[in-house]
């Protein structure tokens, strides 16, 4: 397939299809039989600024990068012209056959056709990256964010930096304030090991096909809690979490602490046994945790959905 000199895309040594250019998407979605799935949720990035904005927020030059969902590759060329070793991951297969004729012959690219989810991404990128900074980039659906995100935040990798497209509820919801409607287990989650930022909002019409809703890209750096214990964490403000309306000492005496275990926790870690969980800070969270360590043998912590919303 030829395309016009104005639908490249360029750097001083390299030259990309532009797959912003809505001509460009089109004429790939013929040639590799690529239709935008639903379920899937598809939305393949047409704006190049918007692209260059994110490409140059997610890594520094030269980076090792993991891509979650890059579609036609509209961040990949862009991080790949700036030097990046990119590791994407794509389980549509008209899409991977279009990647592959993309960037055939490009030593930094390599593609895993397979479900991020069900990726062991241990395994597989500590092979390919070793021990070196991992940056994020990527478009999630709606339906796989958080636990994208989770999985993510959990990883046994060096990840340095997380840089994701969500839809706008879901951004507010990562960085919400305590004592805000949309503070609540995911934002706690992920402020035990970053403190995410919104760089901007995404409009509807920089997707083809258009979403119904905003998008905005979210962004962690991550400087993970090395001396508490994630899960046990997260059995905690899950507990505090159970009923959104109750008092925090309500919680945990539904979670099953004794009167006393409940005061004597609470006391320790500095919080009114009135407060609710949507305003306390994540340092709130890590105190009742360390202090419920005295009791985890004999209390069972309230174990929820394994969703993180």
């Amino acid at each position: 397939m030829l395309f016009l000199q104005s639908d490249m895309w360029y750097n001083e040594c390299e030259m990309f299809i532009n797959v912003t250019s809505p001509r460009v998407l089109k004429e790939l979605m013929a040639q590799f039989g690529v239709a935008p799935l639903k379920k899937l949720g598809q939305n393949f990035l047409v704006d190049g600024n918007i692209a260059d904005k994110i490409a140059a927020a997610a890594a520094p030059a030269g980076a090792c990068v993991l891509e979650i969902g890059p579609g036609f590759g509209a961040l990949t060329s862009r991080l790949l012209a700036r030097g990046s070793e990119v590791a994407a991951y794509e389980i549509d297969a008209g899409l991977c056959r279009a990647l592959d004729a993309i960037f055939t012959g490009e030593p930094r690219f390599h593609l895993f056709h397979q479900d991020f989810l069900k990726a062991d991404i241990n395994q597989e990128l500590g092979a390919l990256f070793g021990g070196r900074e991992i940056y994020v980039s990527a478009n999630l659906p709606y339906y796989i964010t958080s636990p994208c995100i989770m999985a993510l935040l959990t990883a046994r990798l060096n990840i340095r930096r997380i840089t994701v497209m969500v839809q706008r509820e879901v951004a507010d919801r990562l960085c919400a304030a305590p004592g805000s409607k949309d503070y609540g287990v995911l934002t706690v989650a992920a402020g035990f090991f970053s403190a995410p930022q919104r760089l901007f909002n995404v409009s509807p019409s920089c997707f083809y096909p258009r979403p119904e809703v905003e998008s905005a890209v979210v962004q962690m750096e991550i400087a993970p809690q090395q001396d508490m214990d994630f899960e046990a964490f997260m059995d905690t403000v899950k507990a505090l979490f159970a009923m959104r309306r109750k008092t925090v000492k309500s919680n945990l005496r539904t979670a099953g602490l004794e009167p006393q275990q409940t005061e004597a926790v609470l006391k320790a870690a500095g919080i009114d046994e009135n407060a609710r969980a949507e305003t306390l800070s994540v340092r709130d969270f890590i105190a009742i945790s360390r202090e419920l360590k005295k009791y985890i043998n004999k209390v069972r912590i309230y174990r929820g959905k394994k969703d993180f919303v």
